[in-house]
């Protein structure tokens, strides 16, 4: 009844032309304002598509670059005034899709497209069933579009996403995603995203710009590849001075493999003007990459920025751990206890670091100095600089359980990132010894990295042993993510 509603309603306001005119064309005009909108040059793409609807009132690519632009507002800002208003239009556009020409193979993809950016958006506002549905809905739409329209290879970038991200799902449950319809292999999704990448037919350019930011991401996560991840990154044709999008993916995918100063660049170079959205979540990276060079008073104006601008609650405890981890290395006791209490009521645990920051700050125990500065030199790329403060130091330097199992994880991680993978295996072994009943992540992550080390030297069978210990440790922190990847990689050893 709603459909025939707003069907009505769109008849009368284009004076009764409707089903002669409706229409999906992705014309030049449609691609300008998508690029607009993944260069995050959002507030532009909005002025450009009030005089496209204006102009071209029945072409039904305008409300799909319209969701395109809710999505990533609300995904990057998480703004629950902007939720409260926007979210609600996803489904009012997927009524109107639904009135549009069923022969066009834009007809199922814009229906597949708003039900994937519905899901992305429900699990940053912690609704995971509403995410779950509307992302079995997304996956079904472009697994039939597919069958439907073989040459319609637009939807390639979604459907080999999903593929990929079905394709983790373990064996003990891939007969419930079989039952929902679902199914999927890493490899197959990756392979479908890169061919996108490097076709040249007419849909070829179309949805370029998400293609070259989910695959970094695809080789990262799901396929273990870190080194060809970034010589994609490396070697395609980026502009990460215009195209904030894309800077964001870069800028990430760095700070979280240890190579700051190349995120730091990358942020600090970037093109600002009105034409892009706000993004409080660049002081978020300017603040980590600062505090992994333990520059302090940097990091602490960064952070504080992005905790005062963001109104979201992701990263928002980890922000405020990590301030209080400024104020305690600068001896300022009192400043450092009132950050802390701020991870505990600011903010929520849907993240894996937030959750560890608020059962850090539970805990009420500081991290040994010693280990906080190594931990963060390393993470920033500085190895050598980490390794120096630990030199000299053994496990009886360190009075809790938790700080010996990090002492031995963190000279683990050091030589691994140094390239040194058999000092790499030995201490992370004993990190893994002295920490598989605590509730901190040093043991599971040290199972990780060595399944990764003996899956890279081609011992597929010890790869597995380890991923499988990294999974069967319970109650650590970052579980999730850390359980994801030692599935994909239990599933990788299996394929060789």
């Amino acid at each position: 009844m709603r459909k025939w509603l707003l069907l009505a309603i769109l008849v009368f306001t284009l004076g009764g032309n409707l089903f002669a005119q409706l229409q999906y064309n992705w014309n030049d005009k449609s691609q300008q304002i998508y690029d607009a909108i993944t260069s995050f040059r959002i507030p532009e793409a909005r002025k450009w598509l009030e005089v496209e609807k204006k102009n071209s009132p029945t072409n039904l690519i305008n409300p799909l670059l319209e969701s395109y632009a809710d999505f990533y507002q609300l995904f990057f800002n998480e703004s629950v005034a902007d939720y409260e208003k926007l979210y609600p239009q996803f489904e009012k556009r997927m009524q109107l899709f639904e009135t549009g020409p069923k022969q066009s193979p834009y007809y199922i993809y814009c229906l597949g497209v708003t039900h994937l950016h519905k899901s992305l958006v429900a699990i940053r506002f912690d609704k995971n069933w509403d995410a779950a549905l509307d992302f079995r809905k997304a996956y079904l739409h472009f697994k039939e579009n597919k069958k439907l329209f073989p040459k319609f290879t637009q939807g390639d970038v979604y459907y080999g996403l999903m593929t990929t991200i079905i394709g983790t799902v373990p064996k003990g449950y891939a007969w419930m995603a079989n039952v929902l319809g679902m199914s999927g292999k890493i490899t197959d999704g990756n392979a479908l995203v890169l061919k996108y990448i490097n076709s040249k037919d007419e849909y070829s350019a179309r949805s370029r710009n998400e293609a070259l930011f989910v695959y970094p991401f695809l080789l990262m996560n799901f396929e273990g590849n870190q080194e060809k991840a970034f010589e994609f990154i490396e070697s395609a044709p980026y502009d990460f001075k215009k195209n904030q999008y894309h800077s964001y993916m870069a800028a990430n995918l760095y700070l979280n493999h240890q190579q700051s100063s190349k995120a730091l660049k990358i942020v600090q170079e970037m093109e600002m003007t009105d034409a892009y959205m706000p993004l409080p979540f660049w002081q978020f990276e300017i603040g980590y990459a600062y505090i992994n060079e333990l520059k302090l008073d940097k990091a602490q104006k960064a952070f504080t920025e992005f905790v005062t601008t963001f109104k979201g609650n992701f990263y928002v405890k980890d922000s405020y751990e990590r301030l209080s981890w400024i104020a305690y290395m600068q001896g300022d006791t009192k400043k450092a206890a009132a950050y802390r209490n701020n991870v505990l009521t600011q903010g929520n645990q849907i993240t894996d670091a937030d959750k560890l920051a608020f059962q850090n700050a539970k805990k009420g125990t500081w991290p040994h100095p010693t280990l906080l500065k190594a931990r963060l030199l390393s993470d920033g790329g500085y190895q050598t600089q980490a390794l120096a403060i630990l030199a000299g130091k053994t496990t009886n330097d360190f009075a809790t359980e938790a700080d010996k199992t990090e002492f031995a994880y963190r000279l683990g991680r050091i030589y691994d990132l140094m390239g040194d993978a058999d000092n790499a295996i030995r201490f992370y072994k004993s990190a893994i010894e002295k920490g598989e009943n605590l509730t901190e992540y040093f043991a599971a992550r040290a199972a990780l990295q060595v399944g990764l080390l003996y899956e890279h030297k081609g011992s597929y069978s010890k790869a597995i042993e380890f991923f499988n210990t990294c999974i069967n440790m319970k109650n650590h922190a970052f579980k999730n993510s850390l359980d994801q990847k030692a599935k994909s990689g239990i599933q990788r050893c299996l394929k060789q």
